[in-house]
């Protein structure tokens, strides 16, 4: 913006001296008519960001036009490396290359025209023409350099600013997958700032190398088994799939290969780019990573793997809460004469078959409950989604036939052993006032209820229903059933 308003201000400086100048009206015209264009070619230049079609052409042809109406080479080629300076700023090297070259004839026939049509009479074959002319290539030139480096800084600028934006929303993200649509998304807009280069992630998986994501190609690449040479020659292996890319820079990041590959020669900021990029994605993984594993260990026994006591009555005060009326109940599971394994087998056999039951359970309880050890040999499940009355000891009676089923324990040359469960059920809604009893030989506990029970009320009831289920014989299911208050 600076270099087009110097030059602007330069070419409206020139009007005076046309007006001025001894050249014939008409030639004056064309000359003011010259400078109002280039006027307009270096606006469009700047405020469009690119040239206009065939303006290395036509700039140098307005320059000897304009150059017609002044009296004087310095004052043609003040105009000319004013508008030099500012299109040199756009375009091609190839654009540049032929505007200077056409440039070196403005100075001589600016003033060849200025003696014909009266505007002065030197000749532009003197040495105050010709030693002139030289200047225009290295103005261009310096220009162009000036804008290559401020290009550079301002490339790298934005660049950095995306890592640096990217780096907390990465922190921020939730899932993996999000962290990688951050990457994907980051990568693409690095590439945008200077195209010419692709990004390709391999991974070994399964004992091969595979393409785990492409950035700056289409997604047909994700997932591509790749030979192993391409670590060591990637520009012939991607030739076809990648083509025009000859240059190539590879380099392993934490547990994948980095492969950068450009049109032109990949520049040591790119990499460091590109390698800051993967290694936020890495780190972003890892911290979801660990950050489940943390919440897996704090919500769950380290044994089963089942919701540990903690997190179930959370889950279950959760369910209460918000579930409708009668789809939600609770189940607690005891395992009936599991001190005699420990005691017979060794606390190595009831490991295993505390895992073993954990697995059942999990099976048992289907996608819409959440089994849990609550401690021990004791056992708790959460149905939620209920859809009628009975489901629920349709599901314990299944659980039941589950665990009786035979459990080999310590491998091929363990025990066989079978056990039991006494299992108790409590509903989650009810009505108001009402009276409630146990069925089984424990009927005699009874409470008149108000609201309908919370979650420590629920495990309560549950409990009383399995000690019924126990006093009932073992191996057997037994619910909490609630019955209208007596008037």
């Amino acid at each position: 913006m600076i270099a087009y308003l110097a030059s602007s201000a330069v070419l409206a400086a020139h009007v005076v001296p046309v007006l001025a100048s001894d050249a014939r009206v008409g030639w004056t015209a064309l000359a003011l008519t010259a400078i109002a264009a280039m006027l307009g070619v270096v606006a469009w230049a700047t405020f469009r960001g690119r040239l206009l079609p065939g303006e290395p052409v036509l700039t140098p042809v307005l320059l000897v036009v304009a150059g017609g109406g002044l009296s004087g080479p310095v004052r043609i080629m003040t105009i000319g490396i004013a508008v030099f300076a500012v299109l040199a700023l756009h375009g091609s090297v190839r654009a540049w290359a032929v505007r200077s070259v056409l440039g070196l004839a403005v100075l001589p026939g600016g003033t060849a025209l200025a003696a014909i049509t009266g505007a002065n009479d030197l000749s532009w074959r003197s040495a105050a023409v010709l030693s002139l002319v030289p200047f225009v290539v290295p103005v261009g030139l310096v220009m162009r350099n000036i804008n290559r480096v401020l290009t550079q800084q301002e490339t790298v600028s934005a660049r950095d600013a995306l890592l640096s934006s990217a780096g907390g929303r990465i922190l921020a993200a939730q899932q993996v997958d999000e962290v990688h649509r951050i990457g994907i998304d980051l990568g693409n807009r690095m590439i945008a700032l200077a195209p010419g280069v692709v990004m390709i992630i391999v991974k070994a998986r399964g004992g091969q190398l595979t393409v785990a994501r492409s950035i700056g190609l289409d997604e047909q690449l994700h997932g591509r088994l790749l030979p192993d040479r391409v670590l060591d020659d990637p520009a012939t292996v991607f030739a076809d799939m990648v083509p025009g890319h000859r240059y190539w820079h590879m380099e392993y990041v934490v547990d994948r290969h980095l492969l950068l590959g450009g049109t032109r020669p990949i520049t040591d900021a790119e990499v460091d780019a590109y390698r800051n990029l993967v290694h936020q994605v890495v780190l972003g993984e890892r911290n979801l990573i660990s950050r489940a594993e943390l919440l897996h260990r704090a919500h769950h026994d380290s044994l089963t793997q089942l919701a540990n006591r903690e997190y179930f009555f959370d889950t279950l005060t959760d369910a209460v809460t918000s579930a409708a009326a009668g789809s939600v109940a609770v189940m607690t599971v005891d395992l009936d004469d599991f001190k005699q394994v420990n005691d017979t087998h060794g606390h190595g056999a009831g490991d295993d078959l505390l895992v073993e039951v954990a697995h059942r359970l999990r099976a048992g309880a289907g996608p819409n409950g959440v089994a849990a050890r609550l401690g021990g040999d004791e056992f708790a499940v959460l149905l939620t989604g209920l859809t009628d009355a009975h489901e629920a000891e349709r599901i314990a009676w299944d659980l039941r036939d589950r665990l009786i089923a035979p459990i080999r324990v310590g491998g091929a040359v363990g025990h066989v052993l079978h056990v039991g469960a006494s299992i108790g059920i409590s509903g989650a809604r009810r009505d108001a006032a009402e009276l409630i009893h146990l069925d089984g030989p424990d009927a005699d506990l009874v409470r008149v209820g108000g609201a309908g029970p919370d979650a420590a009320e629920l495990i309560r009831e549950a409990d009383l229903a399995m000690y019924a289920a126990k006093a009932a014989g073992k191996n057997r299911v037994e619910r909490f059933t609630p019955v209208p208050a007596p008037r």
